[in-house]
């Protein structure tokens, strides 16, 4: 693990003597204005039975194949095969002016439904806002095989007005029979003189107060002052004030009950003229009533609205000042920062279960100012110098990322920037050849083989699983202490036909300590570390881990099994639709990896990881490489990654090498797109690499046809990628540009990207801070440029690049 010393100023709780009721600015002094412990903050508007429902009977209709009545049913049978796909759909227009949550659910019981659970048999939103922007895919799945009625419930807070949302009850991708029932549509209205907060439609009971509140959200509870205890929880702890605040806070459940609760800390920012600042790019005027979070981008299925934040801080500006609330990395949560117009708070909430097993949550986060000339940017370097180890940079020279081909195999590889191989196979040529070499792991799945014949199902994989595990393989006896349960108590898995496993995925809770032959252990213990790193390693010199896919995409994200809850260092968390307590996938991510960089880090070498920073801004600073896979050119149609996604992964990194492998149809990926793409790659200071339309076969660096025919891309633009990099991003750009479509950034003191993100040519201004007069050079097309004053004129094509040395 990378460590996270207190600042010198803390100390632990357990030194400061005062309690959480001085938690007011004012300090002592203002104790007898503090409302009492369980005095009701904010009260909850709830749902009533019987509200409206925004489904119409004579509105349903056929989803593809479709479906048949029984009564009051929809019958969806698909037989034997696994490819049909029926359901039904019901547009509904709401046309919302302001955004307002809505929850929808349905029932639907089932007979002989193969595979696993999935988004396929479920019931599921696709949604349309205001502004013209979607949001796909919002699902909640039905268990699979036989079974009796069940409810789906989707709950979701909208980040603006709904327009319009279609609802689908599906049966796809499945076979068996599956009946669908009782489907309604709610919009939960906040009512005269009430607020959205948090999510939750609230009617405010008083002013807003620096001060933790509590939610008792299984109880459909209100929110309420908690300074020591109220509805059964206790909370303990402190804060020090130097340069910023720390709190560092402990809950524990008094009830002996599972508790489901949401705990928010709050700060007063007055509404009249305050900005919120989404990322380094955008910002937005505050509106009256409007809730801002920079929410990940897709939600989950856990806490109280499975909504978790994409930075680890949020920041608002308001009267000449910048106020943000961060979480502490080394401390994940489920967690987010938002600013609400309704009730002029900023806050941080965290969604916490407690149990019998696991009855407490350590919580650290803290306060901090920063200059708001520069908005987010500012807060985010802010938010660097308070927290400088999670930033550290540990490789200094970069480049690209080449997985499993031997780089010896690629003819003239040294034109290509190779500089990390994800893949132990030629440790010694790479050790010669300045690359860095890392050995390959993958937490939270087991992929598990099954014979052609056998049945796609629950109790087949499981009988499988069982039999591997009676003849001693390994992964299969970790699979008896580390398999993920389901809310009934059976085991987890997905079914898939890839290049590289065709049966089950495992979903698999990796964290370590699990049991002596967890699934950690599995993957990483003292004799494999010997092996590997010690002095009687055998082939070479591994330069460290590398983690594949390490956010979980096919692994559930909530394992509902009891004996795991113990284990989990990190506060567990309850699932969105019926707020049972849970382990959460990401945080046993963060242990997992966190598990192995310790040791890692300590040997001198180097951690590296797939698929992060996306969802979880929590593992970067336990990695010292990052990259993920991802294709631009789906279906040969040009969808480059967008700004916003680019920036949170580059703020995520900040100077780490961050690199990309385009997994994308390589003959419809042209040299006019592989440019674009290596362009837009520079902008952000990362690299441009390739792998494989399904990340294992034709592999790009197999084919010469193709890396000879854009060989002299790498030539012209891997060095500039490089050059940016290694100077270091830095968030304040000291410079801006006059068009809002060009984008701007600062690498080191004297570098700048400069990216025309738009399908026209734009003529534009930088003008730097300081008013510099003289020549610089512009080294894409390598010409000179002239400052005067500050100011450079540029003319960009579209999508076009620019690499300024400023004089």
């Amino acid at each position: 693990m990378i460590p996270h010393p207190a600042p010198r100023a803390f100390r632990t709780p357990s030194l400061i003597a005062f309690t959480l009721l001085t938690l007011a600015l004012g300090g002592p002094q203002g104790r007898s204005a503090e409302p009492p412990d369980g005095a009701v903050a904010k009260a909850v508007v709830r749902i009533r039975e019987g509200g409206r429902n925004r489904l119409e009977a004579a509105k349903w209709t056929p989803w593809d194949q479709g479906y048949v009545v029984e009564g009051d049913a929809f019958v969806c049978d698909n037989g034997e095969s696994a490819g049909a796909r029926r359901g039904a759909s019901q547009r509904v227009v709401l046309d919302q002016k302001r955004a307002m949550p809505i929850v929808a659910t349905a029932w639907s019981k089932a007979e002989g439904v193969s595979g696993g659970p999935d988004a396929d048999y479920s019931l599921y939103l696709d949604l349309v806002y205001d502004d013209g922007t979607a949001v796909w895919g919002r699902s909640s799945p039905f268990k699979v095989g036989s079974h009796d009625w069940q409810e789906a419930r989707v709950a979701f807070v909208p980040a603006r007005p709904i327009k319009e949302l279609s609802v689908n009850l599906l049966m796809r991708g499945h076979a068996g029979k599956a009946w669908f029932r009782g489907a309604r549509l709610e919009v939960v209205e906040a009512g005269a003189g009430g607020v959205v907060f948090d999510g939750v439609p609230v009617v405010p009971k008083s002013p807003a107060k620096e001060g933790f509140q509590v939610r008792d959200v299984a109880a459909d509870g209100d929110f309420v002052h908690l300074a020591r205890q109220a509805v059964g929880i206790e909370l303990t702890g402190g804060r020090d004030v130097k340069d910023a605040e720390s709190f560092d806070v402990v809950l524990r459940d008094k009830t002996g009950r599972d508790r489901a609760v949401t705990l928010v800390y709050t700060t007063p920012v007055a509404a009249s003229g305050a900005r919120w600042l989404d990322d380094p790019r955008r910002a937005s005027a505050v509106e009256p009533g409007r809730e801002y979070l920079r929410s990940a981008p897709s939600q989950f299925r856990a806490g109280a609205n499975g909504r978790m934040s994409a930075y680890p801080f949020g920041a608002v500006v308001q009267g000449g000042r910048g106020t943000a609330l961060g979480l502490d990395m080394a401390r994940p949560a489920f967690f987010r920062v938002g600013y609400n117009a309704g009730t002029e708070e900023l806050f941080i909430a965290f969604d916490v279960a407690l149990t019998a097993e696991k009855n407490e949550a350590r919580l650290r986060f803290r306060r901090f100012g920063f200059d708001p000339a520069w908005e987010f940017r500012a807060a985010l370097d802010a938010y660097y110098r308070l927290f400088p180890e999670a930033f550290e940079r540990r490789v200094a020279e970069q480049g690209l990322w080449m997985p499993f081909t031997p780089i010896s195999q690629v003819k003239g590889w040294e034109d290509f920037g190779f500089r990390f191989k994800e893949g132990s196979d030629e440790p010694e040529w790479d050790d010669a050849h300045g690359i860095l070499t890392f050995r390959y792991t993958e937490p939270l799945t087991w992929w598990m083989p099954m014979p052609a014949g056998m049945p796609r199902t629950l109790a087949a994989a499981t009988a499988e699983a069982e039999r591997l595990a009676a003849s001693g393989k390994a992964e299969a006896r970790a699979w008896r202490s580390s398999v993920y349960h389901d809310r009934d108590g059976g085991p987890v898995a997905l079914f898939r036909d890839e290049p590289w496993n065709k049966g089950a995925v495992w979903s698999m809770n990796s964290t370590p300590g699990l049991a002596s032959d967890d699934d950690f252990a599995v993957k990483w213990n003292p004799r494999i570390r010997d092996r590997l790193y010690g002095p009687g390693r055998t082939k070479g010199d591994l330069d460290g881990e590398y983690v594949d896919s390490s956010e979980g995409y096919v692994t559930d994200e909530l394992d509902f099994r009891r004996d795991h809850f113990a284990r989990s260092e990190a506060p567990l968390v309850f699932a969105l639709e019926d707020r049972r307590p849970a382990v959460f996938r990401g945080t046993i991510a963060f242990e997992y990896v966190r598990g192995i960089a310790r040791d890692v880090h300590g040997m001198g070498k180097l951690m590296m990881a797939n698929s992060t920073p996306d969802r979880l801004c929590w593992l970067a600073p336990l990695l010292d490489v990052m990259g993920t896979e991802s294709d631009w050119n789906p279906g040969g149609r040009w969808r480059p990654m967008p700004d916003p996604e680019l920036l949170l992964r580059r703020a995520l990194c900040k100077g780490k090498p961050f690199c990309f492998l385009m997994n994308s149809e390589f003959d419809r990926l042209g040299p006019d797109k592989v440019e674009k793409y290596m362009k837009r790659s520079v902008a952000y200071g990362m690299f441009p690499g390739f792998f494989s339309h399904n990340a294992s076969e034709g592999a790009y660096f197999t084919r010469p046809e193709l890396y000879e025919r854009d060989r002299p891309l790498f030539r012209k633009y891997v060095p500039l990628a490089r050059l940016v990099a290694e100077a270091g991003w830095e968030p304040i750009t000291r410079a801006r540009s006059g068009d809002e479509r060009v984008y701007v950034e600062r690498f080191g003191d004297r570098r700048l990207t400069v990216f025309n993100d738009s399908a026209e040519r734009i003529s534009t201004t930088i003008t730097l801070d300081a008013a510099k007069t003289g020549e610089g050079r512009e080294l894409v097309r390598g010409t000179a440029v002239s400052w005067r004053e500050g100011k450079a004129a540029l003319e960009l094509d579209a999508e076009d690049l620019a690499v300024l040395e400023i004089p």
